[in-house]
């Protein structure tokens, strides 16, 4: 990421709709890495004794981790983030400078790019952007093969989801 590209960190507490909860080692590392993935430590919440047992990590509005200190279950959690303006290649260099096994960015067939990334206690956290130059063929791609009961999004609407 660089400073022209930095998401928006919105430090206010509000309801959150959805959010992760991570089991790992050390929240100290844990911190350290999810910063080189653009995330913030909103709050760190003590446990018995005054020791940190909880940090509540976020990247975007809608976008946390509360990460609780304990022994991991690699590969039990795997999550999706929007990825906004990102720069994904950047990101992937921060990632990979830190250690961490990391795919892409690569293009999907659902027309989108994805960083995939594994954490130091295994969780899996890919995001996700859509290619927007292929934006009218995935559109004809979305009409003739998706089905389901669902609104497509305009270009407007999803513009302004990706802000």
């Amino acid at each position: 990421m660089n400073e022209h590209n930095v998401p928006a960190i919105d430090r206010s507490i509000y309801p959150m709709p959805v959010f992760a909860n991570l089991v790992v080692r050390d929240l100290r590392t844990t911190e350290a890495f999810y910063s080189r993935a653009g995330f913030v430590t909103l709050a760190t919440i003590p446990g018995p004794g005054g020791v940190p047992q909880l940090v509540h990590l976020r990247r975007m509005k809608y976008q946390d981790l509360l990460v609780t200190q304990g022994e991991p279950a690699a590969g039990s959690v795997s999550v999706s983030f929007a990825a906004g303006d990102a720069d994904l290649d950047a990101v992937a260099v921060g990632l990979r400078a830190a250690g961490a096994d990391v795919e892409g960015p690569l293009d999907t067939p659902w027309f989108t790019t994805d960083l995939r990334f594994t954490d130091p206690d295994g969780n899996r956290i890919v995001f996700t952007a859509p290619r927007m130059a292929d934006q009218e063929q995935a559109r004809a791609w979305a009409e003739e093969g998706i089905t389901g009961d669902f609104d497509a999004p305009d270009d407007d609407t999803l513009g302004a989801a990706l802000r």
